[in-house]
């Protein structure tokens, strides 16, 4: 009986965990964009972190998943998600995602000369 006691403690541990790590919220893009090598379509997308390495896109315009390259510091304390672009030669390319009040997240390292495109977010962009 302590086992089963011990083990139900322990699992309610590890989903408390994923449930507090786990980041979601949604964003309108506008535009056709380029995610993990596939096009996906203008839409209303929920962005999901379901874990520490990767962030999901889905929406009506299709799914994807991107590993996440490395984290970003927080540049502004806002509120709503946000999502950035690197625009290469009239191309979107998923980039940055920012959830609300944490550091950021790096999904593509662009090398070529490139803009950034900010959709979402509540402060004045960069």
């Amino acid at each position: 009986m302590k086992r089963r006691l011990v083990l139900f403690l322990a699992a309610l541990l590890v989903v408390g965990y994923g449930l507090a790590y786990a980041q979601t919220g949604t964003v309108k893009i506008d535009f056709p964009f380029m995610a993990n090598g596939k096009t996906l379509q203008p839409g209303t997308y929920t962005v999901t972190m379901p874990n520490d390495n990767a962030i999901a896109f889905d929406g009506p315009g299709g799914k994807a998943m991107m590993v996440v390259l490395t984290m970003l510091g927080r540049h502004d304390q806002d509120t709503d998600l946000e999502v950035v672009f690197d625009v290469v030669n009239g191309k979107y390319l998923l980039s940055e995602v920012w959830f609300p009040e944490r550091d950021g997240y790096l999904l593509l390292s662009t090398k070529q000369a490139h803009k950034h495109a900010v959709v979402g977010g509540s402060n004045p962009h960069r």
